[in-house]
């Protein structure tokens, strides 16, 4: 296996955190969550791997910062995307009384 060096494994995890927002925008969900999972396993080999002061170097620290960047708007637009599918299935709920008791002939009997 070809050792990778710190910058091109956060250059990975950059890529990937691009994609991850690409497919959250098309809505489709399995791929975003496929992409998520390498996103981790990136994670791992960026932990095992020696930094090297990659990190403080002015090129690092460019790098980083825009992940941290993708990372908000990745977060920010992920949670928008949960409250808008969160509401759309109460409204559903609503609509279709799945939050109703059921009703027998005994409630109405008094």
């Amino acid at each position: 296996m070809i050792e990778k060096t710190p910058e091109s494994l956060w250059r990975d995890y950059l890529f990937l955190t691009k994609e991850m927002l690409k497919f959250l925008d098309k809505q489709d969900m399995e791929l975003f969550h496929e992409l998520m999972n390498q996103r981790e396993r990136m994670q791992v080999l960026v932990e095992e791997t020696p930094d090297n002061g990659f990190k403080s170097s002015p090129e690092g620290r460019k790098l980083l910062a825009q992940i941290q960047e993708e990372n908000w708007l990745l977060m920010n637009h992920f949670q928008a995307t949960h409250s808008k599918a969160k509401h759309h299935h109460q409204v559903a709920e609503a609509y279709s009384g799945g939050n109703q008791q059921p009703v027998n002939h005994r409630n109405w009997v008094r």
